[in-house]
């Protein structure tokens, strides 16, 4: 399966840092081994320094994938590919067949309108009979089928529809010097000898969002078989009629369209129909710039550049072969969009497999069903600006889940490697980095990641992510390590000054969550105003977590801490005060940005 942009980052990161863990891991053994450190101290560091690797991203990963595929399915779409939710909050741009989505799957008959000399009874008995003796009926046919009455009559040959064709053809065996062919009329007309007004009239019923096909005769002249075995149309074809059908627009059309348009994504219609009836109806339901259209029929005849240029600035297309709307598809992922695919027919397969999300309707055939990460239930084409929303939430939440993961990581990471090159005792035990984990991150992202909000996640998530994590994981190794310095010189005692590195950790951990989501204007600094104060509440019971541990001694004396002084305390909690304050202008003052960014 294809990753998503934030499973792609996440592996990126991920890989990273193990080679840096292997590493260190490495250089710390080569040192062990010269220094001859016992064999259980040797293994208490290797614990921590495994633990550096954040496993903790794939399994909040998989949470979060549960949980929007979860709120999701209670808006009426249900998830068939793990990432789907996620992969729709990057959809730029979504391309829809008309059927389903701007319409119901309800077609009407509006009317059978015979050509010059054929009266509306003969072509009613021809079009009830055709319908009623074709072998493989679809929406059109049972339609013409419903409109007029007939027989069926036995078939001597049959041509069957298709998306690429446009048209099929049956010869009765009553009349086995005679084709009838029913079909597109852009099809059609070209092998009509004279159309007269029928063209007119034609283009005036698609005008007014009217589907549209024609009935002709090919007398002596039957549909060839090219060496490939592809049906030919005769070449010379006699109109007997046409029948306009009408379609039923989704009353959410409008509305659905509109919220898609407040979310950011550009919509693209693209139909096997009259570009003319799809651009009629997408303007009835307020499609924006509805009246841009190119039909399939022209599209062949373009060069790359032409085919380019018209794709870029056309929202309908029209008269599409399967083949042709995959080839859209591919073009739109060229020019640096991020595409989804909605379609119900076989001939939505092609383009549902090449875009990037493929999401099918659930009175689709099996094969689109089959192929699509996502089915609206029901048909809810209005479920989608739901989960688009849900797919955004995912990656919001992802993304301060993996600040203050790569924080953590990053900020003990630089503790060890100052540690070992100053020469000092290893600064953590496993059981201090189990605590520190437990209340900065191993809670609060389960939190954080249910109480997301949703907005358009950034186009590269680990530039925003580091504009976060560089300074806060610098600053928060440095004030700890002063710490560590300053207990481990002036009492001597090792687990003194371990317990009071721990403790600035932990109230450097906590004080960063609201610092991902500020409540308050104050907090405002790495990360823009979210207005929820359940964050800094759920850091306060983590400091309320971490209080109690020192406070019974079992837990204290399990976790390897020891009380300090008041004084002690104040101490540490001053200066991570300070630190709170002094990260919050490094950010406000976009300081790394200027000190990383390149010269002129």
């Amino acid at each position: 399966a294809v990753k998503t942009p934030l499973q792609a980052e996440i592996d990126y990161v991920i890989r990273i840092l193990v080679v840096v863990v292997a590493a260190l891991g490495v250089l710390l053994g080569l040192g062990f081994a010269v220094s001859e450190v016992p064999v259980v101290e040797a293994l208490r560091v290797g614990a921590v320094i495994v633990a550096l690797v954040p496993q903790g991203l794939f399994f909040m990963t998989t949470v979060a994938y549960a949980l929007g595929a979860v709120r999701v399915a209670g808006e009426g779409a249900l998830v068939q590919a793990a990432n789907a939710v996620e992969s729709l909050s990057h959809v730029t741009l979504l391309c829809l067949d008309k059927t389903g989505t701007l319409t119901t799957n309800r077609i009407r008959m509006q009317g059978a309108h015979p050509a010059a000399g054929v009266t509306a009874g003969e072509l009613c008995d021809v079009l009830g009979a055709y319908a009623r003796s074709t072998a493989e009926p679809n929406r059109t046919v049972d339609a013409i089928g419903e409109g007029c009455p007939g027989a069926a009559r036995p078939v001597q040959e049959a041509v069957p529809f298709s998306s690429a064709r446009k048209w099929s053809a049956l010869v009765f065996a009553e009349e086995p010097g005679t084709t009838y062919v029913l079909g597109a009329p852009e099809v059609l007309l070209p092998h009509v000898p004279d159309p007269g007004a029928l063209g007119g009239m034609l283009a005036g019923w698609t005008s007014r969002g009217l589907r549209v096909v024609l009935l002709a005769r090919s007398t002596g002249a039957r549909a060839r078989r090219e060496p490939e075995d592809e049906p030919v149309l005769p070449n010379a074809l006699e109109p007997l009629g046409a029948v306009s059908f009408r379609e039923e627009l989704r009353p959410d059309a409008s509305d659905t369209l509109a919220r898609f348009g407040e979310l950011g994504v550009q919509l693209r219609v693209i139909s096997g129909d009259s570009p003319d009836t799809v651009s009629a109806l997408a303007a009835q339901v307020g499609l924006p710039q509805a009246d841009v259209f190119v039909s399939g029929l022209d599209l062949d005849a373009l060069d790359p550049e032409q085919l380019a240029e018209a794709v870029r600035g056309a929202t309908v297309f029209g008269r599409m072969r399967p083949e042709q709307k995959q080839r859209l598809v591919g073009l739109f992922r060229g020019m640096g969009h991020y595409v989804a695919m909605l379609g119900d027919g076989v001939n939505d397969v092609l383009p549902l497999k090449q875009a990037q999300l493929g999401i099918a309707m659930e009175s689709g055939t099996s094969a689109t069903r089959n192929v699509a990460d996502m089915v609206l239930l029901g048909d809810r084409f209005a479920a989608l600006p739901a989960a688009l929303r849900e797919g955004q939430r995912i990656v919001r939440g992802m993304e301060d889940v993996i600040r203050l993961l790569l924080t953590r990581t990053l900020y003990v990471l630089g503790l060890v490697v100052a540690t070992r090159v100053i020469g000092l005792p290893f600064p953590v035990t496993p059981k201090h980095n189990s605590i520190l984990a437990l209340l900065t991150v191993g809670v609060p992202i389960l939190a954080i990641a249910a109480w997301a909000r949703p907005g358009r996640p950034a186009r590269r998530m680990l530039r925003a992510v580091g504009r976060f994590v560089l300074p806060a994981s610098l600053t928060v190794a440095i004030l700890c390590l002063a710490v560590y310095l300053y207990y481990l010189g002036h009492s001597g005692d090792l687990l003194v000054a371990q317990s009071a590195l721990t403790t600035a950790s932990v109230l450097c951990g906590l004080l960063l969550i609201p610092f991902v989501e500020p409540p308050t204007p104050g907090w405002v600094a790495g990360d823009e105003l979210s207005g929820d104060w359940r964050p800094a509440a759920l850091a306060v019971a983590m400091l309320g977590a971490y209080a109690l541990v020192l406070a019974v001694p079992s837990l204290r004396a399990f976790f390897e801490l020891l009380i300090l002084r008041p004084l002690d305390y104040a101490l540490i909690a001053g200066a991570v005060a300070l630190w709170a304050l002094a990260l919050r202008e490094i950010w406000r003052r976009r300081l790394f940005e200027r000190l990383m960014a390149r010269p002129a």
